[in-house]
């Protein structure tokens, strides 16, 4: 063999090996994909009945969530109850999308009840129930909000969408404003950055606009035109008694009022969302606030506060109803929890001279707190009544998690007041930082900026 070729040799071998396996994995990963084409064990109905029926979910507040010692949502919801209707032991097993196919068809799972539609590309080669809901699409943005110079939202240019939404579909969007499909994600960490102020615009269904207007207020939730989507519950195509028995399920009456009922208790009907901060009204100079305006201006003088402010709680606590009690314990004019009261050294709240001495004390103790770290008192304020009204554990932990997620823990609009919404969810209030448990922030949140519009607008008219 000549020299110049025998370098060559060496050089083409290795290569055509490389090649070889190239092919190998190409051929193998191919082999692979297609065997998710068809089931690859024989489960019905009559053999779950004998074992359990696997439940395969998405970690999805309205699919399925693991709370302390609870399992919620939505979709979860409805499928044990058909799991009761057919007598079934049910276990619910949570995963990533795109493991769905392949863990039903290995037999990991019986059943897919993740938020698909009728449509989805996912669910091409299984068996398809009828549909048991209907959604549409919204668009969620920031809210106006006048305190954060956040202006009106208008048409986005972009919108994004979680790859594991069912309106993640190029086919419905050709000619609309959805520019970005993201790929493992979710809605609810997209509508998390949104509340948080770090994206523009996210696509959602009616079903989720729903929920996430209660938990996150700054939020504006808008419709799309565009035609609703089916979603159906998916399971192998060698399963058609455990089919029928789910569309015979789906089709009764009381059922469908059921699941009606279940998609209500998880989102109240959207209204009109107008732009935060905004004041409704005003008081006529000299006009008198309360019949308590002179409680409240002796005992302010007492504890150095504004009387005003102890007027706006008031009326924001109680509508200045002394008699008030709440569903939670908390008693007359300024709905102090008894044992807030004992703590500050009161046997009883029955007397009304005696509730507002307590508030005014109450917030002198939470401005201490916070005396230190916010020196400025402006910016302390919003700190003070967030823990009047949640208590100032909930504000402290919401404190750390903002410093966690890049907010500043030392001010409170369009940062820390952000960081409380998210204490209403498990990924959050769970963490080992963050000790005292679920707060819902979305409440502090309202209860802080109608406490300082009415302040304000008390302290214009007696001035």
């Amino acid at each position: 063999m000549s020299r110049r070729i025998r370098p060559f040799i060496l050089l083409a071998v290795p290569a055509l090996l490389g090649l070889g396996y190239l092919v190998l994995v190409a051929r193998r990963a191919a082999s692979e994909d297609r065997t998710w084409e068809r089931p690859l064990v024989r489960r019905d109905l009559a053999e779950i009945k004998a074992d359990t029926l696997r439940v395969l979910v998405v970690d999805d507040p309205l699919c399925h969530e693991n709370w302390p010692q609870a399992e919620r949502g939505a979709i979860f919801e409805m499928i044990e109850r058909f799991a009761a209707h057919e007598a079934l032991e049910m276990a619910a097993r949570p995963v990533p999308m795109d493991s769905l196919i392949p863990m039903l068809q290995t037999g990991r799972g019986d059943l897919i009840a993740a938020p698909l539609s009728r449509g989805s590309e996912l669910l091409a080669h299984v068996a398809r129930s009828i549909s048991y809901w209907q959604v549409s699409p919204m668009v969620a943005q920031l809210r106006a909000d006048r305190i954060l110079g956040l202006p009106e939202p208008v048409d986005p240019d972009t919108v994004l969408v979680s790859d594991a939404s069912p309106l993640a579909r190029p086919s419905l969007w050709k000619d609309g404003p959805v520019r970005t499909v993201l790929p493992g994600g979710s809605t609810h960490a997209l509508i998390e950055q949104l509340a948080m102020g770090r994206v523009g615009a996210v696509l959602v269904t009616d079903a989720e606009a729903r929920y996430y207007a209660r938990a996150y207020p700054q939020l504006d939730l808008k419709p799309l035109t565009a035609d609703p989507l089916h979603l159906v519950f998916g399971m192998r195509s060698n399963s058609p008694r455990l089919l029928h028995a789910l569309d015979h399920w789906i089709k009764d009456d009381d059922e469908r009022d059921a699941r009606a009922m279940l998609m209500a208790a998880y989102g109240r009907p959207l209204g009109t969302r107008r732009a935060l901060g905004r004041s409704r009204g005003s008081l006529a100079p000299g006009d008198t606030i309360s019949p308590f305006d002179s409680l409240f201006q002796h005992f302010a003088g007492m504890h150095g506060l504004p009387w005003e402010l102890l007027a706006a709680i008031a009326f924001k606590e109680s509508r200045f109803d002394s008699t008030a009690t709440s569903h939670r314990g908390a008693q007359g004019l300024m709905q102090l929890m008894p044992r807030t009261a004992r703590g500050l050294g009161l046997d009883s709240l029955h007397l009304v001279d005696v509730q507002v001495n307590a508030a005014a004390t109450y917030l002198t103790v939470l401005d201490s707190i916070w005396m230190r770290s916010i020196p400025d008192r402006k910016q302390r304020l919003p700190f003070i009544l967030a823990a009047y009204n949640t208590g100032p554990g909930h504000v402290l932990d919401a404190q750390k998690l903002a410093e966690e997620i890049g907010l500043d823990r030392s001010r409170w609009f369009g940062n820390v007041e952000r960081a409380i919404t998210l204490l209403a969810f498990p990924d959050y209030f769970a963490r080992e930082r963050i000790v005292n448990g679920r707060c819902k922030g979305s409440e502090t949140f309202i209860y802080v900026r109608e406490v300082l519009a009415l302040y304000r607008k008390y302290r214009t008219a007696s001035e």
